[in-house]
Formats: C-alpha cells, structure tokens, sequence
C-alpha cells in the first residue's frame, strides 16, 4: 500500500530534523555485503503498538500516525493487539552507490513493516527504488546464508509477477506485508543525495513461558564473560 502526502508540513519538518539529530552506525548489507554497499542507520525504538505513542513517550506526531496507519489496515498486519502488538521506528540512509538485494523479512514474529521517504526531493533517475514482488508471501520458515539468497533470487526469476518499482517520493509511505520480497535499487552514484526513510517492523510478541522469562532474566544478570553480576 503506497500513501502520498502522508505528513503535514509542521510534522514532516519535525521529523526530519530528528533525523538530523539523530547519531548513525555504518552497517554493511546482510545479502550481499561485497557488492551492495554499506548504508547508515540510526539507533531505533520499539514501542508497544496498543499504546499512543505520543502521548506517553512525548515522541513525535509523526509516529503516532504511522501506528494509526498500521491499525487501520488488519486486513494487512492483523488486528492490534491480536495480530501485532509492537513497532518499531529506526532512521536509514543509503549513499549514492548503494543498495540491498532480493530478501524478505519474515520471521521474529513480524507482520509487516512501514517505509516513509524523508529526503526532501528526488529526481526519477537517481534509482533507490523500492521493488516489491507484489503477491502473497509463501510462507515457511527461510533461515539466512547462501540458500536463503538463491531462493529469493529465484523467486523474482520464477514468478508470473512482474516486480512493482515504487519511487521513493518525498513524504511517501509504504506498508508492506511481512514475507513480501522485495529489494532496494542502487542508488545512482550521480544522485546529489542520501535516500532516508524511516523504517520499521510491526510484530508480535512472542508468547513466553516462566521458565523462559526465568531465563531471560538470569541472562540479563550475566555479563559476557559468563560470570554473574
């Protein structure tokens, strides 16, 4: 599901001087990390999705809505509460040069995830598109490494789908169903820009047995030598 015009001036302009704010890790790509470059991400923050977002962590109003937005599609992400319970919220930007090749992501109990571009243009021949290979995930339990990425791969090469290149339009928003493929076009070492988004996964909880609580918690009181704290 692709938005456009999503956020007000007054919003959109708050948003973006976060994410100025905000302080960036280089981190290389998961797919292919010799040829897809390196992009730059933020520190994130996961919020629970069945709590407003502003009004309790003083956040901007631009996650507020994009949680409204996630609710008002379950027939996407499912209902709030019983499908999902949590969102995410993270800064990324990918340098001219850049990219991330066919995956999907699926697993760690996510739904879904939400795209909305924060560069303040775009010129059409400066790539970075969004492609989505728009059907119904299959749905299975795809662990990563080498056969992982083939898979992907032959899913673009087998599918009767061609594969959907959304621009990535200033103040766009694009929701997309968890195990959906999809990858990011290289961005045009001619762009004048970085692409930046903000980015994140809807998901659900894991249900978690006391034992495993009792675990985590004794985890939390080991450091990372083994010896308890």
């Amino acid at each position: 599901m692709v938005i456009d015009e999503f956020l007000d001036a007054e919003t959109l302009g708050e948003l973006r001087k976060l994410m100025v704010r905000s302080t960036f890790s280089e981190v290389e790509s998961v797919i292919y990390p010799d040829t897809d470059g390196k992009a730059c991400r933020s520190k994130g923050a996961v919020f629970e999705g069945t709590i407003d977002v502003d009004r309790v962590t003083g956040r901007p109003k631009a996650y507020e809505k994009i949680r409204k937005s996630v609710a008002a599609e379950p027939a996407m992400f499912g209902p709030m509460g019983d499908g999902w319970d949590r969102i995410g919220f993270t800064f990324w930007q990918y340098p001219p040069g850049s990219r991330l090749s066919w995956h999907n992501d699926s697993g760690g109990g996510r739904k879904g995830e939400f795209i909305l571009f924060l560069h303040d243009s775009w010129n059409a021949s400066w790539g970075g598109e969004l492609m989505i290979l728009d059907e119904d995930p299959v749905q299975s339990n795809e662990g990563g490494g080498g056969d992982f990425i083939a898979r992907m791969e032959n899913r673009v090469r087998q599918s009767p789908t061609n594969p959907t290149a959304i621009i990535p339009l200033p103040n766009r928003l694009v929701l997309v169903k968890a195990g959906t493929v999809h990858q990011i076009n290289r961005v045009d070492p001619t762009a004048a820009r970085q692409r930046c988004t903000l980015t994140g996964f809807v998901s659900k909880k894991p249900h978690q047995s006391s034992s495993e609580a009792r675990s985590a918690l004794l985890g939390l009181a080991t450091d990372a030598t083994g010896s308890r704290i």
